[in-house]
């Protein structure tokens, strides 16, 4: 295997622990924040986004989104969205502990 490629698989790792903190992150986030009023959408939006919690989710999930095109950059696609697929895995087994 070359080293682009194990770097690939590297990044994607990183990508698919990143995207797991990221949505656990925004997920705490939301919780905290005041309730969701179908009426005012941009009001809920703005409170949701006063929340530090669920603006560091999104700034982990837009760097986890920047290691998934590093790592397709170097890797195969097969390779890259199969370890990113156990990051799912990963997700669930920590979402069902919440």
């Amino acid at each position: 295997m070359s080293v682009s490629v194990e770097l690939g698989l590297v990044l994607a790792l990183l990508t698919a622990f990143g995207s797991v903190a990221g949505f656990l992150y925004k997920f705490r986030g939301a919780r905290e924040a005041p309730e969701v009023q179908l009426r005012r959408p941009w009001h809920s939006t703005v409170q949701l986004f006063r929340s530090p919690v669920y603006v560091l989710g999104i700034a982990i999930a837009l760097g986890s989104w920047g290691l998934h095109v590093g790592a397709l950059a170097l890797a195969p696609i097969s390779l890259v969205q199969s370890v990113i697929a156990g990051g799912l895995v990963l997700l669930t087994v920590v979402a069902d502990t919440l």
